[in-house]
């Protein structure tokens, strides 16, 4: 198992490695990916074996609800993301003991876990650092793992991480066949924009392959500001023979990248932007509006991970479901 200690200029595409210090809060996070390796731990390729591992992520005693504030070059704890350690693997077995030492540092009521499948241009770097904001803002006690596919970091790529969400369908589904055999309870799927195609195209696979059951411990799928046709979501829905329940999309129509990829795609209406859920007729599907939120950039793609607005509101929810059951 390699144990990494990388440093750099420092972005959205690096992994900065920082001491601990008062006040910052550690979380350690699991993460899968089939990226290719890299001195900056992984790249934008595309890798026949899976790797997998942990990495302890340094949230500054100065966070900002909504906000990653991502490392420079010398990057200041007190202010700033960091690694504090990580390591790799490219053995499932290896992997499983990670998981199974991290599951039982949970109480017994929490052996839960949360699996988040990140969205189109996206580096691995910006995909963990934004994994371990979910966490903490949303307070969440389950398990943090992190899928994470060859996306380039690029936004002029779009048809590459299209083309590298076909190539990651066998490895997500590799990592919860995983976490279905492992001491957790239940686990749980949330992807961001393009992900939800990876998340999709994974359900329908494994689906086809097990005669219709999906895993007994899935207890809930939520895509955010979800990039795909909307007919292609009710063909798989339908292939699937219903979606897992609860099965939640959060929209916004005023979604301004979800709008340019419409374009891109010939004008076909994304999941990410319908009303409400009469345009998921016949899916199951809960639909729950971002409108009335904005992000920090105003592009309103972003609105669940960096509108205190949205935070507050999908906390609200949660915690009346909880109450409910």
């Amino acid at each position: 198992m390699a144990a990494f200690a990388v440093a750099g200029c420092g972005a959205r595409d690096q992994i900065v490695v920082v001491p601990p210090v008062e006040g910052a809060v550690q979380h350690d996070v699991l993460f899968a990916t089939n990226r290719s390796t890299s001195a900056r731990m992984f790249s934008e390729g595309r890798s026949q074996t899976a790797s997998y591992g942990q990495a302890t992520v340094s949230v500054p005693p100065k966070h900002e609800l909504g906000v990653v504030e991502y490392p420079k070059k010398n990057a200041n704890p007190k202010s700033e993301f960091g690694i504090i350690r990580a390591q790799t693997t490219t053995s499932l077995s290896a992997f499983e003991g990670l998981l199974e030492t991290r599951i039982a540092q949970n109480p017994q009521e929490q052996r839960k876990a949360i699996v988040y499948v990140h969205g189109f241009n996206s580096t691995f770097a910006e995909a963990l650092y934004l994994k371990t904001q979910l966490i903490h803002d949303y307070q969440r006690p389950e398990v943090p793992i992190l899928f994470s596919w060859p996306s380039s970091g690029r936004g002029y790529a779009y048809l590459h991480d299209h083309e590298s969400v076909l190539a990651s369908r066998t490895p997500l589904e590799t990592l919860l066949d995983t976490l279905q055999t492992s001491s957790l309870d239940a686990f749980t799927l949330v992807a961001h924009s393009m992900g939800s195609q990876l998340v999709m195209e994974t359900l329908r696979q494994r689906s086809i392959r097990s005669n219709g059951r999906q895993w007994s411990k899935l207890t809930g799928v939520a895509l955010i500001s979800p990039d795909i046709d909307v007919d292609v979501f009710a063909q798989a829905s339908k292939d699937m023979g219903g979606l897992p329940q609860p099965f939640v999309v959060i929209a916004a129509e005023n979604d301004k990248l979800l709008s340019l990829s419409g374009v891109l795609n010939g004008s076909k209406a994304r999941l990410g932007a319908v009303k409400t859920a009469a345009d998921l007729e016949g899916t199951e599907a809960t639909v729950v509006s971002a409108d009335f939120a904005t992000d920090l950039w105003s592009s309103n793609h972003m609105t669940a991970f960096r509108s205190p607005q949205m935070i507050g509101y999908l906390q609200a929810i949660e915690q009346n479901l909880t109450e409910q059951k």
